[in-house]
């Protein structure tokens, strides 16, 4: 009796291990598991399509043309970088200096808006992307973030990164005049490398998501627990570089009640990884081809 309950014990014994093996096997192997997997445990439908300072790998960053090409698309979300000039006007442009992305010199800063406004921010697209290049992009301006929210409304959602932030300059309550000036609470959200910044944005309007922008120079699989709680005193989320987190890092930072919206990820086998992570959301230059990738992992996992 006894040796025919020990080979019913080792019988059963091994076939749970065969489960066990076969289980992860097809996990590891199968999108359509895999993806199953994920949507139990995080919707697909609340992964967001971020366009990075626009549909920026089509047409010239922070601009008009590169909001409207990024709605065309069907992004969730656009995101846009802001300075003030020396007149205080929060003008949309990503770099401190206006050097990179016009025909211009110099800091924004110290230049006045109008100064800022005889620049063209589009025509050293058109020499660097040949393959993008429109005529129509060649004069364009660098827009005002006022400029940008008469546009556009509520046609689309926002997030804002706040640059250059000082206890002298009041972006932050800049900024909020203009989200309240054009109704936009429900509409936009900020983010930053700056957590003085972001605690001070949260006190001006605790409405407003907030999201504490992240470097990590390794592909970190941990976050300290402290760190956690501390960011959720005052945001809703993180956004890390791509190439800075891991499975686990994502696993552990949504365990613990933020979001996580990894930047820039442009490759859609990268795309595809952090989807099926379970990011909340993914900044790219190219939104088609992260919708794609989302379209594409639906479409496998149907029944």
């Amino acid at each position: 009796m006894m040796k025919i309950y020990r080979h019913k014990a080792y019988f059963t014994g091994v076939h749970v291990l065969l489960f066990i093996f076969l289980s992860a096997t097809l996990y590891a192997y199968s999108p359509w598991i895999r993806v199953k997997v994920k949507e139990l445990i995080d919707p697909a439908g609340n992964v967001y399509t971020i366009a990075h300072r626009g549909a920026s790998g089509y047409a010239p960053e922070n601009t008009l043309p590169a909001f409207e090409l990024a709605i065309g698309m069907k992004a969730d979300f656009i995101e846009l970088d802001i300075h003030l000039t020396m007149d205080h006007i929060p003008v949309v442009i990503h770099d401190e200096s206006v050097n990179r992305t016009t025909n211009g010199k110099g800091y924004v800063k110290n230049m006045t808006l109008e100064q800022i406004t005889r620049l063209d921010a589009g025509s050293w697209f058109n020499k660097a992307y040949p393959m993008f290049a429109r005529e129509s992009y060649a004069g364009i301006t660098i827009p005002t973030l006022e400029q940008v929210f008469d546009t556009f409304g509520k046609n689309i959602k926002y997030i804002l990164e706040i640059k250059d932030s000082t206890p002298n300059n009041n972006i932050e309550s800049l900024i909020n005049e203009y989200i309240t000036k054009y109704d936009l609470e429900k509409e936009v959200a900020i983010h930053s490398f700056s957590a003085a910044s972001l605690r001070k944005f949260h006190q001006i309007n605790p409405a407003i998501p907030l999201y504490q922008l992240v470097w990590n120079n390794y592909a970190a699989s941990r976050v300290s627990e402290s760190y956690l709680a501390d960011v959720k005193s005052y945001a809703a989320g993180i956004s890390p570089n791509f190439q800075g987190i891991t499975s686990a890092y994502v696993a552990q930072v949504k365990n613990s009640g933020l979001k996580v919206m990894p930047y820039t990820v442009n490759y859609q086998v990268n795309m595809d990884k952090a989807y099926l992570w379970g990011v909340d959301g993914v900044y790219t230059n190219f939104p088609d081809r992260f919708l794609e990738v989302i379209n594409t992992n639906r479409d496998n996992a149907q029944w």
